[in-house]
């Protein structure tokens, strides 16, 4: 497997990374239909859910995945991609986002946070809230950032794993 940079465009997107794999896309396309579960399927048993690494949709050429998981996590990350075919393998672009609701829920309570703290600042002049409150809204801003990313790698290295794992796509 050959990651790349994809240093062509003119924003630099650190969500995104580039594969090269020496495989047919069309063996690649069934071996992730074999890893993902369709959404809305319900696994019967909890060794159903051993055997998905993925949630979501696989098409002809894009897949819109996520990591499978038995609880709900607000903060995982989708992948969603595009393959196309080479002359010797495929060529994978993956863009990795986050939920919408999500991203509305960060900005919400930081424009709250940020909102509040101001009022607390000049108009009803209070320093201990303005600081309690402006201390919160960044540590909830990070906290956030950070189980993104942390949902991110992990969503990452599943992919490696999967596209690392030539005795697979070779049965």
């Amino acid at each position: 497997m050959k990651k790349l940079q994809n240093f062509h465009s003119h924003n630099w997107n650190l969500n995104q990374r580039t594969y090269i794999l020496p495989f047919d896309k069309n063996r690649l396309l069934v071996h992730l239909k074999h890893l993902t579960k369709p959404y809305g399927e319900k696994p019967k048993r909890k060794k159903d859910y051993e055997r998905y690494r993925f949630t979501g949709k696989i098409e002809k050429n894009t897949f819109r995945l996520s990591r499978t998981v038995l609880e709900p996590n607000n903060f995982l990350s989708i992948a969603e991609g595009k393959i196309e075919s080479t002359s010797k393998g495929c060529f994978i672009q993956v863009e990795y986002k986050v939920f919408t609701f999500t991203r509305i829920l960060i900005w919400f309570w930081g424009l709250l946070g940020v909102s509040m703290t101001l009022y607390f600042s000049f108009y009803k002049i209070n320093a201990l809230y303005a600081i309690l409150i402006g201390i919160f809204t960044l540590a909830h801003t990070a906290v956030c950032i950070l189980s993104i990313r942390r949902q991110k790698k992990i969503l990452e290295g599943i992919f490696d794993e999967v596209f690392n794992s030539y005795n697979d796509f070779l049965n």
